[in-house]
C-alpha cells in the first residue's frame, strides 16, 4: 500500500517536472507540453462553471484555455520578431519551450486551485465574491506563468552583448506590462463567469 502511494507521488512529481522543465525538448514534446498545460487549465474553468452548471460549466471550461491560446497567439509571435530584430540570442524554439513551460506552470496552479475554487463558487451566496475568488486564482496562475516566461527569456539574454541585453530587458518589461493588461481584458471578455453569466 505504501509502495503504491509513493509510486503515485513520484509519478505526479515526474509529470509536473516534465511539464515545467526549462529546456527545449523539440517540436512534438513542446506541443504536447503546451497541450497538457492548456488541458489542466480547463479544470479551473469547470470549477468556475460549477456555480451555474449545465452548458455554462462547459463554456467556462473551454474559455480558460482558449483565452490562454489567444493571449499567446497575440503576444508571442511579435516578441519573437522583436528579439530577432535586435539580434538577441533567442530562437523561436526557445520561445516555444519557455511558452510551454509558462502555460504548463499556470495550468498546474489552476488545476490545483480548481477544487477549492469550485467549493467557494458553489457555496458563497455573493456572486461578486465568487467572481473575486475566480479572478484571484487567474491572477495568481497568470502571474506565475508570466514571471517564469520573463525570467527564462531574461536569463537567455545573459549571453548577449550589453547593448542587446539592455534592449532585450526593455522589451521584456514592456511585454510583461502589456501581457498583464491584455490578459485581464481577454479573461474578462471571454470567460462567462467573469462577464457576469451565472
Amino acid at each position: 500500500m505504501d509502495d503504491t502511494a509513493s509510486h503515485a507521488g513520484a509519478s505526479a512529481r515526474n509529470f509536473a517536472l516534465r511539464l515545467t522543465l526549462d529546456a527545449p525538448l523539440g517540436l512534438t514534446p513542446e506541443l504536447a507540453r503546451l497541450a497538457a498545460g492548456l488541458s489542466l487549465s480547463a479544470f479551473y474553468g469547470l470549477a468556475l462553471g460549477a456555480r451555474a452548471g449545465g452548458t455554462l460549466m462547459l463554456r467556462n471550461a473551454l474559455s480558460v484555455p482558449l483565452t490562454l491560446v489567444a493571449l499567446s497567439a497575440i503576444m508571442v509571435p511579435s516578441l519573437t520578431v522583436l528579439f530577432s530584430i535586435i539580434d538577441a540570442p533567442i530562437s523561436a524554439s526557445r520561445v516555444l519551450a519557455v511558452l510551454g513551460r509558462a502555460i504548463s506552470s499556470a495550468g498546474l496552479v489552476l488545476a490545483g486551485l480548481a477544487p477549492g475554487v469550485a467549493l467557494l463558487c458553489v457555496s458563497v451566496e455573493s456572486f461578486s465574491l465568487a467572481t473575486l475568488v475566480a479572478s484571484a486564482g487567474l491572477c495568481l496562475a497568470g502571474g506565475l506563468g508570466l514571471t517564469q516566461l520573463v525570467a527564462s527569456l531574461g536569463g537567455a539574454l545573459g549571453g548577449a552583448g550589453a547593448g542587446v541585453a539592455r534592449k532585450g530587458y526593455f522589451l521584456l518589461s514592456g511585454y510583461a506590462l502589456f501581457a498583464v493588461v491584455l490578459g485581464v481584458r481577454l479573461f474578462s471578455l471571454l470567460v462567462p463567469m467573469l462577464r457576469g453569466a451565472s
